[in-house]
């Protein structure tokens, strides 16, 4: 092949990829929760007013299908309360419970840890650097 940049691209696109499988626990089994249900749930803690799932969705950058199947098992297992629309009976609301956010209070060490490690070992200034980069590319890609 002449064109040798699609294998450096590929070479980055792999270094990304295993830096996010570095800094995401995937489960935390004592809990069983997954990343992204721990995700969902810390958005909902992030802004302290109900959510949809279609903000939920555009926020995460995950189908909306995906977002609810993780809103019901969340609501099943009491961390979420789902509040109907008075409006629009199909559309509702996802707020977080006291006991998500104790959840949340206990799991935050294991799923926080690897970015604290992170910025233990890059230090405040790239650390800071790097999440400055890192912020203006999700707004760049997120920008259709």
């Amino acid at each position: 092949m002449q064109d040798m940049n699609w294998i450096y691209m590929m070479e980055k696109m792999q270094e990304i990829h295993l830096f996010s499988r570095t800094m995401i626990h995937r489960a935390i089994k004592e809990y069983e929760l997954s990343g992204q249900h721990l995700e969902l749930l810390s958005q909902l803690l992030l802004h302290e007013e109900g959510m949809t799932p279609m903000k939920l969705s555009k926020i995460m950058g995950v189908n909306k299908t995906i977002i609810s199947r993780i809103i019901d098992s969340l609501n099943k297992g009491g961390y979420v309360i789902k509040t109907p629309d008075a409006k629009d009976k199909r559309s509702y609301s996802v707020t977080i419970t006291e006991l998500g956010k104790q959840i949340m209070d206990k799991v935050y060490k294991n799923y926080l840890g690897p970015i604290y490690e992170l910025r233990r070992k890059l230090g405040d200034v790239e650390f800071l650097e790097l999440m400055t980069y890192i912020e203006n590319a999700n707004k760049k890609m997120s920008k259709d």
